[in-house]
């Protein structure tokens, strides 16, 4: 008879896992071509908005995100995304969808921004 100690020994050798290698290198490849990706889809939004849209609607009013065809514009204050909402109505909105691919919808949200140079135009 065998021991039983032994017999699970070898099952356990069986029914293991082998440990996944876990690769940096993989890992950074991946986010950088997603780091790739989100300049483009943002920058080209960033882009298109500083060239079309008005100066003093720059002053108040950035590009916070573009995701799944929907950009989304932060207004430093109500007054600012109710002017930006008129110009959008007025053909701004039109404009954009021209110039950025994939726009469909554009979306306003209040509150801080900051008054820094956009990603795209470093």
């Amino acid at each position: 008879m065998r021991d039983p100690l032994d017999h699970i020994k070898k099952l356990s050798t069986w029914r293991v896992r082998p440990e996944r290698v876990r690769d940096v290198h993989k890992d950074v490849g991946i986010f950088a071509r997603d780091l790739r990706q989100l300049e483009k889809t943002i920058g080209s939004a960033t882009d298109a908005w500083m060239r079309i849209a008005p100066p003093e609607l720059q002053n108040c009013v950035r590009v916070e995100t573009f995701r799944s065809g929907t950009l989304t514009l932060l207004a430093d204050s109500s007054s600012a995304a109710f002017r930006t909402d008129r110009v959008l109505r007025s053909g701004l909105e039109t404009n954009l969808r021209l110039a950025v691919p994939g726009l469909m919808r554009v979306r306003m949200r209040v509150g801080q921004v900051t008054h820094e140079q956009p990603v795209a135009a470093r």
